[in-house]
């Protein structure tokens, strides 16, 4: 049975066979999906927001909030004219990269209209919603030809959640001497709804490939240089989040069409497409060899999956299931678009678990992985699991089932936020707060401060501090205990800031009443906050 062909037969079967998911037809569900979904992902902000603990300010994050606040201090990079990323989370700087692109445009077009850093940070992130639906919906479209099954896919890729949570209900058990991990809860690149909830950067760059693989494919087979272009400014886009990625599917393109030959013309459109990135991707390479920042950063950056298989299958099942189920039909067509999606997961499984120079970028791989497998899935559920049932009403009811056990791990990430939104991590004191601002207004220098304030000091102050992120900190947990020390009166700060050509030292009462000796009167004062300005 071709792709296009319906397993189900007549028309108004076809329609029941989604229990009513596919009802908006065409362009019209992935936007109305594009429109839940992204408002319902500003409700535990706002409720965070309108809702703070006493005397406290929610500082816009829930998820990977040590990351997203490095994101917003090279937006605020972009924001004072940088073009050249510089690494402000640790005092051994160095001359910077033209690193972390998508983030300074973003505050450069925080600047251009003078909008507030973290309203673009969450802005992006809603427009991100309609951009990664829009152009899923599209990458969908190309791969699965049946409607039904395409309604069935752009569901199951909108809200579908792994199993993970079924590790944490088993109290993360030990298997064959690993420890499991609920990798769906803490990896939004694995989800296309996690990835809208909590970073933008995950959403576009999952948005990018889809619509780049698209035009890509589609230039290849009518020998279009225009439509190559295209997909190369996709491919460019999606390099200034994640520059790996055209390599891993640069890769599984160039297997699709040599199984499936295409015209000399067409090779030359596909592989205009990924010249256009390629000098990206080359100087991304050179400086991650040569560049002090990012070789600091990269020696210390430890954020790898476990080895166990159970916690990455239980995270991206039951779509796996189902992607696995359509592995026959796959096998007995073989066109250009099943060899591209099979090839892109199997090229994943090799970067993940064979040796390769991948190291420690291993999981940054994983983005878009939701998009292969809801075409496969929904290819699973359409051509194999579907035509077994007997009875309409199982034909109805199973996909709307499937999805809705794909989403309870969904519901989780939405309202669990708002249970915890009181918990201290997620906001600081009010007296923090306006020590913040005040920083913002002083001119730049290195700030002497705990660890836990360092994280947001780059990100509201053109300051470079000490200590502040476990990974772009070099040395980071040494300098955190270090910096303990000076702030609590153990050893001198006043010495140690002044000969380690320090401007600012910044105390809260976090770790007790005792004030950090040698630095005299503070410059700035709040309730529990006391900030030195050195000269």
């Amino acid at each position: 049975m071709a792709v296009g062909d319906s397993p189900i037969g007549a028309p108004a079967a076809r329609a029941a066979a989604v229990g009513g998911l596919g009802r908006l037809g065409g362009w019209g569900l992935p936007l109305g999906l594009a429109l839940a979904l992204s408002v319902l992902s500003l409700v535990p902000y706002l409720y965070a927001f309108n809702f703070p603990p006493h005397d406290r300010v929610f500082m816009g994050f829930f998820f990977l909030g040590d990351d997203a606040n490095t994101y917003l201090a090279k937006m605020r990079q972009g924001w004072e004219g940088n073009w050249i990323w510089v690494n402000r989370y640790t005092a051994e700087t160095g001359p910077g990269a033209y690193f972390f692109v998508f983030w300074i445009l973003l505050g450069k077009l925080s600047a251009l209209f003078r909008l507030p850093l973290l309203f673009t940070f969450h802005l992006f992130r809603v427009l991100g919603a309609f951009a990664l639906l829009g152009w899923g919906w599209v990458f969908i479209k190309h791969f699965v030809a049946d409607p039904t099954a395409r309604r069935f896919g752009i569901v199951l890729l909108s809200l579908g959640l792994g199993l993970g949570y079924v590790i944490g209900l088993l109290g993360h058990p030990v298997v064959f001497g690993q420890q499991t991990d609920i990798l769906d809860l803490r990896m939004p690149e694995l989800s296309a709804w996690y990835s809208i909830l909590a970073l933008p950067h995950f959403v576009w760059a999952a948005a990018f490939q889809a619509i780049a693989c698209v035009l890509t494919l589609k230039a290849a087979e009518r020998g279009s240089l225009r439509l190559g272009a295209l997909a190369g400014l996709a491919w460019l886009g999606e390099s200034t989040i994640h520059a790996q990625m055209p390599l891993l599917l640069g890769a599984a393109t160039a297997i699709a069409l040599l199984v499936r030959p295409v015209s000399p013309r067409g090779y030359a459109a596909a592989a205009l497409a990924f010249a256009i990135a390629g000098p990206y991707v080359a100087y991304s390479y050179y400086e991650s060899l040569v560049s002090p920042e990012v070789l600091r950063w990269s020696a210390q950056w430890r954020n790898n999956l476990p080895p166990d298989g159970l916690s990455l299958g239980l995270a991206l099942a039951p779509t796996l299931v189902l992607a696995l189920l359509a592995l026959p039909g796959v096998w007995r067509r073989r066109s250009r678009g099943d060899i591209f999606l099979v090839s892109w997961l199997l090229l994943l499984v090799y970067i993940l678990w064979f040796p390769n120079p991948a190291g420690n970028l291993r999981r940054r791989f994983f983005d878009g992985v939701f998009l292969p497998l809801a075409c496969l899935a929904a290819l699973g559920m359409y051509e194999q699991m579907v035509p077994r049932l007997r009875s309409l009403r199982l034909k109805r009811l199973v996909p709307f089932a499937f999805v809705a056990v794909t989403t309870i791990g969904s519901v989780f990430l939405l309202v669990s936020p708002m249970v915890y939104a009181a918990n201290p991590q997620y906001s600081i004191t009010r007296g923090e707060y306006q020590g913040l601002q005040w920083l913002g207004g002083e001119p730049a220098g290195v700030v002497l401060s705990s660890a836990r304030m360092g994280l947001y000091v780059p990100a509201y102050s053109p300051d470079t501090v000490y200590v502040g992120q476990y990974s772009e900190t070099y040395n980071y947990f040494d300098k955190a205990k270090r910096a303990k020390r000076l702030l609590n009166g153990t050893e001198d700060a006043g010495s140690f800031a002044s000969g380690a050509g320090m401007r600012y030292v910044f105390w809260s009462d976090e770790f007790g009443p005792t004030e950090p000796s040698g630095l005299g009167a503070p410059a700035f004062t709040a309730p529990g906050v006391k900030i030195w300005k050195l000269r």
